[in-house]
């Protein structure tokens, strides 16, 4: 899979920490930018980006549940064989609804994700990279005169807060208790 582009642009963390446009160090921005990134992706178990996918999904009481936003099942395929759209299965958003005599798994070929990554996502990815930009020593306080430094003892500055992670919650796909999902 190619690299991700970062979830906000250096522009808007520049915007963000209210420094003029081309102040910020680049290479260090980018990088801050593709870290938290990464691990705002890794956490909600999303890529923020539309793409289609063709996963091996395992049925539940006649239920597939997809990762979404779905916006297209372009097709469901069970054995090899075409399911047909509207007899044997129907979309509802996230959820395919097969009917009659359900197989245990099916293959299904789908568009999801998100057209633009929600403003929720974006703050979060800045939140993240401003603090690893502003403070990456970890500070917590730092005196002049007979020289005092303390470093925080959390390393909030290279990892998602608690807050941050109970927001990326909402957007976790939606599974059932004991689905698998194979690509």
């Amino acid at each position: 899979m190619a690299a991700l582009p970062p979830l906000a642009t250096v522009e808007q963390l520049e915007d963000w920490l209210q420094v003029p446009r081309g102040s910020a160090p680049v290479p260090t921005v980018t990088l801050a930018l593709n870290i938290a990134s990464d691990m705002i992706r890794r956490e909600a178990r999303q890529t923020f980006t539309v793409r289609t996918d063709t996963l091996s999904l395992t049925v539940h009481g006649g239920r597939v549940y997809l990762p979404g936003p779905v916006s297209d099942v372009a097709e469901v395929t069970s054995r090899g064989q075409a399911l047909d759209r509207g007899r044997e299965w129907e979309s509802g958003g996230d959820v395919l609804i097969l009917f009659g005599r359900c197989p245990a798994r099916v293959t299904v070929t789908f568009t999801h994700g998100w057209p633009v990554v929600p403003f929720e996502v974006v703050g979060l990815a800045l939140d993240v990279a401003a603090r690893a930009c502003v403070n990456p020593k970890n500070l917590r306080q730092e005196s002049t005169g007979q020289r005092s430094v303390t470093f925080a003892s959390e390393t909030l500055a290279t990892s998602l807060a608690q807050v941050e992670v109970d927001k990326l919650a909402r957007y976790r796909p939606v599974r059932s208790p004991s689905s698998s999902w194979r690509g």
